[in-house]
């Protein structure tokens, strides 16, 4: 994507000329200033660019939307207007003079565990480890299960294997790579669910015939999905973010724009739950006794918190700053998330109890998970 750009002058932003693309959940902006080039590498959706954090609360609200459901051009428009009038109103009727000065070493990445799915039995937690780049070759990014009662690891399937989530009798792990995709959990016979790309997030139904996964694309592809398993075909849900979690009834889902709904498969019957200031609510996921739902807000920092409420959207309750992509316990009474770890900023696995207590660390991402 080719947006319009900044050139700077006593430190003002004026349109000139800058690109900037999203790959791989980051965004990556190239801005050129007289006589060097500063790249910028925002890790999504964890930061907000500093001259968006001047811009109003509900300008943030529409970059995040612009971002959230595929409309790109819409987000670069919004960013660049957040630049130009967040830094704007000095003087720009000469350009200074500018040191020479080489660009800067790119920001450094560091590994996460992240988007947790725990299993029907409650032994078990898949995950994405993102293992970037290490010396260490064993050490590889992909899909990993984590045996909770035997205190070890291991990988299902190597690569960019993200949002796993288990079928109801444990026998299947769906996940996103582009398109969707099921494996058993011990790595062997898999099946490619679509075959169109930009799909992302699914979710298995209770009657294991169904998942809903999210879609990219045009006005006629963007939006939530269901993938009909018993004979392959696709029809639309409706303009959401995914993931797009089930009741345990299979009759509702659970899903995002902007503020959290659920709605029944038709979407005739459409229920707002949360009406609040955060620049977006993301991540619900419906408690397998059916009678909460965590979610992740996000707040006018950037940064993730967790949430529960009752399913009709009563008693809301913060668990906990800076933690994202909930997943229900079995029981209904603990739940797995992602969060920076306690000895660095490292994205981990934590769980934690329905009412906020009992937090604890359960994967360390600095770490090859098979060791």
């Amino acid at each position: 994507m080719t947006i319009g750009g900044g050139r700077f002058y006593n430190g003002c932003a004026a349109l000139y000329a800058t690109s900037a693309c999203i790959s791989n959940h980051r965004l990556f902006m190239s801005w050129v200033v007289p006589r060097f080039v500063v790249y910028i590498c925002v890790p999504m959706p964890f930061s907000i660019p500093v001259c968006l954090s001047r811009f109003s609360h509900h300008a943030r609200r529409l970059w995040y939307g612009c971002l959230r459901y595929g409309r790109l051009r819409c987000a670069g428009l919004v960013l660049l207007a957040a630049c130009a009038v967040g830094l704007g109103g000095c003087d720009m009727s000469s350009e200074p003079d500018i040191p020479e000065v080489q660009p800067p070493d790119p920001p450094e990445v560091f590994p996460t565990d992240q988007a947790p799915a725990w299993s029907p039995s409650g032994n078990y937690i898949a995950y994405h480890h993102d293992a970037l780049w290490t010396d260490d070759t064993t050490d590889v990014s992909g899909l990993y299960v984590r045996d909770l009662e035997a205190d070890s690891t291991w990988l299902v399937i190597e690569g960019s294997a993200r949002s796993p989530d288990w079928r109801p009798d444990g026998e299947r792990i769906a996940f996103s790579a582009g398109d969707i995709y099921t494996i058993r959990p011990n790595g062997s016979d898999l099946r490619r669910v679509t075959s169109f790309g930009s799909s992302f997030q699914p979710r298995w139904s209770p009657g294991s015939n169904t998942l809903t996964f999210g879609r990219s694309g045009n006005q006629e592809e963007v939006g939530i999905w269901f993938a009909h398993l018993t004979d392959s075909t696709f029809t639309k849900f409706g303009f959401g973010a995914t993931p797009a979690d089930w009741s345990p009834s299979g009759e509702r889902l659970v899903y995002d724009k902007t503020n959290i709904f659920t709605a029944d498969t038709s979407r005739a019957d459409s229920t707002q739950l949360t009406n609040n200031e955060f620049v977006d609510n993301r991540d619900p996921a419906w408690s397998p006794d059916g009678q909460w739902i965590a979610w992740s807000p996000i707040n006018d920092d950037g940064n993730y918190e967790l949430w529960v409420m009752r399913s009709d959207g009563s008693d809301k309750q913060k668990l906990i700053e800076r933690g994202r992509g909930p997943a229900w316990g079995p029981n209904s009474e603990r739940i797995v998330f992602a969060r920076p770890g306690r000895e660095s900023d490292l994205t981990a696995l934590w769980t934690i109890r329905r009412d906020g207590s009992d937090l604890r660390q359960i994967t360390d991402p600095s770490r090859n998970p098979l060791n």
